[in-house]
């Protein structure tokens, strides 16, 4: 009971940081092991988990004592323990992980050899097919890694090349830990000077697995969080084979499979379950098998122990099964490439409207890549060679935006201050100019357009770049602020958060009939928010254009604007307009929300869950917070690509708080220019947007970029 409570603290103190948990749960695994007899059988685990207790607290509090009793109680356990225990080779790698750790902290070349001699045993001793045999594998790897750095022996390198490649390859192991292995696998073969497109096709082909296995939400997120870095650098591997299509197939596999998780849309098995649910309940059924085995290798005490060759040979039989499993649904109509990422094919059609770039960004070098209508599905790779100078230039940039948007949103409505952001400013905007969109529209040969129907471009963002406005880029000031020396000189500028959301956009049929209604809602007095008036003045100005163009309006204002009555309204209408507030939850990105009357939420959860069968264009007005301290994230941006991957195919969004002043006049200028014609055209709304800036541009020259740079189109 005592180690099982340990075990209980310590898995609190992963998920709430509580450092008295921690403490707590090697007090009481100390207790378990002072409690249990010389002799008894559940000794050796008890010693075991506290050996795992032991190495947690060092690695917060950094201890050496800590980490020596951790390597002591784990040679303790193992002594305990006969050869032909079925918890041997957990215990043995244990015990190697203890060594290794010591090795980096007391520099002593016993503990690094002796590290790498345990987990050889370790891997012996585990049956091939295992679902533990993946995590033995890498434990061995990444000693043999340490004695490589140590050594510079190549022969070290090329076994843990060779040891990772199967940890990567064990289709029983934990898709997390076969991910690790393949990303491990490719940095070796990269320091032997060998291609690693092998190892990161394993990793890519993995993420689906990661996406949606049975893993708790926040184990998937993490994990998911943790692929973007490993996807980018893929990408760049995928260049330097000269294979810029492959580089765009395995971007779009990590952005699309990492936002429909983070913003819980519907998985393949959603879909999958509504098809074939007996199809479905039995590929959940094998994969909730295939996981729990791999949670059988850490060492239990009162329960049956099942040997290595058993759990071996059950796992070995779910994933033959599981696999035959998924080529049975792949012959289902609508299910053939089920699990399977996009090829460029597929992809190119997300450039119909005009051109997409990726921009690719890793610790090395910067690139983009671009997809044309009618290219043949050939992707245009124009080297970025200002970022390649200095690779951490978009870290930087996106960390000096950040805070100083954050710093200086409350100058807004002040005048002190404005004249040093001003010019922090304007050199985030050349940086990027100069460095990524220049460079692009120079290889796109783009030239200035004088014309009121300018070509529209999709920028794609990657890594740091997410927090950095594209959009606004260019040189405003000086002898070189001339025409030409800004994006908004060329083209109109739109974002997207992957190119299977553009995709989908296009495929969905547009709604340009007379049916059209439009839903507006206002809340300029959320509690806890500041007040914004000028929400009633928007809501005036968008009711005077609906009126006079015969367009059906609802107005749900104020006290009118709760969750239930926006939620019908929103069913019924292909327009929303929102002029409220916004808060954006990091953690949980479903739990972002609008606030409504009272304290009421409508949370993108709650918008993603609702049949939006007539969505077509959302405004989210003024629908940001910057409050105490936070530094300024895309938060806007996730909370409108939600919007778009909920339905609507168009949003036009804030990156940060806008001026109560500004609104109003923006919301107008966009209505009247995209009500021009009729049936209006919601594909316009960007360049309904380009206009109404421009039109605040030339009213007030003098206002700070704070005011306009934030607004951003997304979608078609």
């Amino acid at each position: 009971m005592l180690t099982n409570l340990g075990g209980c603290l310590i898995t609190r103190f992963r998920q709430l940081g509580s450092i008295d948990d921690l403490q707590r749960s090697v007090s009481v695994r100390e207790d378990a092991v002072r409690l249990t007899p010389e002799g008894h059988a559940d000794r050796a685990s008890m010693l075991s988990n506290l050996g795992n207790s032991l190495m947690t607290h060092f690695e917060q509090l950094g201890s050496i004592e800590d980490l020596q009793r951790s390597v002591s109680v784990h040679e303790d356990a193992l002594c305990l323990t006969p050869e032909s225990h079925p918890d041997r080779a957990s215990l043995l790698s244990n015990l190697g992980n203890s060594l290794i750790r010591q090795f980096e902290q007391l520099g002593s070349i016993e503990d690094l050899e002796r590290s790498v001699s345990v987990h050889k045993d370790a891997v012996r001793l585990t049956p091939e097919g295992h679902p533990g045999q993946a995590s033995m594998l890498a434990n061995l790897g990444a000693s043999l890694m340490t004695q490589f750095a140590q050594s510079h022996d190549y022969s070290a390198l090329r076994y843990a090349s060779t040891i990772y490649s199967s940890a990567a390859c064990s289709v029983t192991g934990p898709p997390n830990v076969r991910f690790q292995s393949a990303s491990h696998w490719a940095l070796s073969c990269i320091t032997l000077g060998e291609s690693p497109m092998k190892a990161y096709q394993v990793a890519l082909d993995l993420l689906p697995e990661l996406a949606w296995l049975g893993l708790p939400i926040p184990d998937r997120h993490h994990h998911l969080r943790s692929t973007s870095a490993i996807v980018r650098d893929a990408a760049v591997s995928a260049l330097a084979a000269d294979q810029p299509e492959k580089a765009v197939e395995w971007l779009e596999q990590g952005r699309s499979i990492i936002w429909g998780q983070m913003l819980n849309l519907r998985t393949p098995i959603d879909a999958l379950m509504e098809r074939d649910p007996r199809c479905a309940h039995e590929l959940l059924s094998l994969s909730s098998q295939l996981e729990r085995l791999g949670n059988t290798q850490a060492p239990s005490s009162h329960t049956p122990q099942s040997s290595p060759q058993s759990i071996a040979a059950q796992a070995y039989h779910a994933a033959q099964r599981r696999q035959k499993l998924i080529q049975e649904i792949r012959q289902l109509e609508g299910f053939e490439r089920f699990l399977m990422p996009k090829t460029i094919s597929e992809l190119s059609s997300a450039a119909q409207g005009g051109p997409v770039v990726i921009i690719n960004v890793t610790n090395t070098r910067g690139d983009a890549l671009v997809l044309l209508h009618g290219s043949d599905n050939k992707v245009i790779h124009i080297p970025l060679q200002h970022l390649n100078q200095d690779p951490n230039a978009p870290v930087g940039l996106s960390v000096s935006f950040r805070e100083l948007v954050g710093r200086n949103i409350r100058l807004l409505a002040k005048k002190e201050g404005q004249k040093t952001t001003e010019n922090e400013l304007k050199d985030i905007l050349s940086t990027l100019w100069i460095g990524i969109v220049k460079p692009v529209l120079d290889g796109l040969a783009f030239s200035i357009s004088q014309r009121t129907n300018k070509p529209r471009i999709w920028w794609c963002l990657t890594g740091p770049l997410v927090f950095l406005p594209i959009h606004a880029a260019g040189i405003y000031s000086g002898r070189e602020s001339i025409i030409g020396s800004k994006v908004s000189d060329y083209v109109i500028s739109s974002y997207t958060p992957s190119l299977t959301a553009l995709i989908e956009g296009y495929r969905r049929d547009p709604v340009l009939h007379k049916g059209l209604q439009v839903l507006a809602v206002a809340q300029p007095a959320a509690l806890g928010q500041m007040h914004i008036p000028g929400t009633k003045t928007e809501i005036s100005h968008i009711q005077d254009l609906a009126q006079a163009r015969g367009i059906p309006l609802i107005t749900l204002y104020e006290n009118m604007a709760t969750v239930g009555r926006v939620q019908e309204e929103m069913q019924k209408s292909q327009w929303a307009h929102f002029a409220c507030h916004g808060v954006q939850d990091l953690t949980t990105p479903t739990a972002s929300a609008l606030l409504l009357a009272g304290d009421s939420r409508l949370t993108l959860s709650d918008i993603i869950q609702l049949p939006l069968p007539h969505a077509d264009f959302a405004f989210l007005s003024a629908c940001q917070t910057a409050t105490g301290d936070e530094k300024l994230q895309d938060e806007s941006v996730h909370l409108a690509a939600g919007m778009l991957l909920a339905g609507y195919r168009g949003v036009i969004a804030t990156m940060w708080t806008i001026t109560d002043q500004d609104a109003p006049q923006v919301a107008k200028d966009v209505y009247e220019h995209l009500l021009q014609t009729f049936p209006p055209d919601p594909t316009k709304a960007a360049a309904a947007l380009h206009f109404a800036i421009q039109k605040l541009q030339e009213r007030y020259p003098e206002k700070s970029f704070l005011h306009w740079v934030p607004y951003i189109h997304i979608g078609i």
